[in-house]
């Protein structure tokens, strides 16, 4: 019986060890290893230079801040430690001046539920390249955008949003779209 207990004791406690360092469901570094090598893949575009103190934990030192749902601007859901929110307002260098979005780098978060890009000096997306390819479809659970405050100089912007089916609220606020540009948004909140 005590050597029944000891086991058990043992058992309870390398559960626990394992449970708790992250082993036990294998996010070792608190999220997906290609969910963190996505971020840094975005970080690579909009900070390659490191001056913005936003990013600078985002690293891909393994000891230096390893786990990336505790970086700045990250939100990962609690139990499956995917990446569900992503905060990266005004986090470009300004000193590399507008650029246009590759909406594939958002692809490893396949549940990314809002996602902030305001203040950027974003000015659109790359053609074939936007949230509307058929390869976003990983992007499903994305109901929330925020790209406002952005140098939009046309309605191109639209376009590239049109393959997000689950977004409900689109900021648009703050930017210089013209034009008629047609946009379906059945269940959209726009501001």
């Amino acid at each position: 019986m005590k050597m029944m207990m000891g086991k058990m004791w043992a058992w309870m406690l390398l559960t626990t060890l394992l449970t708790s360092t992250g082993q036990w469901h294998g996010h070792c570094h608190g999220c997906l290893e290609e969910e963190r090598n996505g971020l840094l893949s975005i970080k690579a575009l909009i900070d390659p230079n490191n001056v913005q103190w936003k990013l600078s934990d985002w690293t891909a030192n393994q000891e230096d801040m390893a786990d990336c749902c505790a970086w700045y601007g990250v939100g990962c859901d609690n139990t499956t430690r995917r990446v569900v929110q992503l905060s990266l307002s005004d986090a470009r260098d300004k000193t590399l001046g507008d650029w246009l979005l590759n909406a594939s780098l958002f692809l490893p978060f396949e549940e990314l539920q809002s996602l902030d890009l305001s203040a950027n000096r974003l000015a659109g997306c790359f053609e074939n390249q936007g949230f509307g390819v058929p390869s976003s479809s990983k992007l499903s659970r994305l109901d929330v955008l925020d790209p406002s405050l952005n140098p939009f100089n046309d309605d191109s912007i639209l376009s590239c949003l049109s393959g997000l089916l689950s977004l409900k609220s689109l900021d648009l606020s703050a930017n210089r779209l013209e034009g008629s540009g047609c946009f379906n948004g059945d269940n959209l909140n726009i501001a």
